[in-house]
């Protein structure tokens, strides 16, 4: 009786884990110890883990878990765990609905690992990258001009409609009024609001990926060629005005800056680090 109130006990005390939603393992599991057993089905182990599982599906905040509520969750892995087993006895195994079901569950628990060890590795590559002073100040005298400017732009972007964004592109060129050809997106646009495609002025960091390179060779008043990005997105940008901040020095942006460079560098760390995984593999696509 004190072995079962022990284990009972055991259970009641990580309903607090459930309640915080703790994503991490504990520290006893990250080290590889034995997840505490609280009861065996033929010498199959029901862990806390299990329990905890449970308590995830019943209680999404760890509320109501009591005495009772534990044993008869307990309880129910032990039932489940039996029926489980006898099932294999019988064979049941071998049905077609159940293994269908089956590989879509390891499929899932397949992707789940690759989205997690991929972040790892990522941040693997990560933490080998470092970034210097003499690097971050190079960086500023080599774009100083462009750091210093603020872009006040306009854009047409589409998702997934390239014929669409070609049609504005071309009534662009042929004198369509930016604005015009832009609220053809917004039909219902109330007279108050701010302008859809008015993007204020943006600062040399807030610019996005696919459009560096092209404001800064872009003249005021002109418009972009079509800019394709990824995720099947497309821009139509206009250049409305540029200014030179002398306030912005190297001391104002050095944290940008190396953040900057610290992508850069995790991005190709990454990218050779892939190529060499790559270069080992030995990969077959079947038909």
């Amino acid at each position: 009786m004190k072995k079962i109130f022990s284990l009972l006990i055991a259970i009641v005390l990580i309903a607090p884990l459930i309640a915080c939603r703790e994503k991490r393992e504990t520290k006893q599991e990250a080290d590889g110890a034995q997840v505490k057993v609280l009861a065996t089905v033929n010498d199959v182990p029901i862990t806390v883990q299990d329990v905890q599982q449970s308590l995830k599906r019943t209680s999404a905040h760890g509320e109501g878990v009591n005495p009772e509520t534990a044993k008869n969750i307990l309880n129910t892995l032990v039932r489940d765990e039996l029926i489980y087993q006898s099932s294999l006895e019988l064979g049941l195994e071998k049905n077609q609905e159940y293994i269908k079901k089956l590989k879509e569950a390891e499929a899932q628990l397949k992707a789940f690992k690759r989205q997690e060890m991929s972040a790892l590795w990522l941040n693997q590559a990560r933490s080998k990258v470092a970034v210097t002073d003499l690097e971050a100040q190079a960086y500023f005298e080599k774009n100083g001009a462009k750091i210093r400017t603020k872009y006040r732009l306009w854009q047409i972007f589409y998702k997934n409609n390239h014929p669409q964004i070609t049609k504005d592109y071309q009534d662009l060129k042929n004198g369509m009024p930016f604005e015009k050809v832009a609220l053809r997106r917004f039909p219902n646009l109330p007279k108050d609001i701010k302008a859809p495609w008015e993007m204020g002025y943006l600062h040399w960091h807030q610019i996005p990926e696919p459009w560096q390179g092209i404001i800064d060779r872009l003249e005021t008043g002109k418009i972009s060629d079509i800019i394709t990005g990824a995720g099947d997105r497309y821009w139509v940008i206009k250049l409305v005005d540029k200014v030179v901040d002398p306030q912005i020095t190297f001391a104002t942006e050095k944290v940008k800056i190396v953040e900057v460079l610290k992508k850069k560098k995790t991005d190709e760390l990454y990218e050779n680090m892939l190529s060499q995984a790559r270069a080992k593999a030995k990969i077959v696509f079947t038909p």
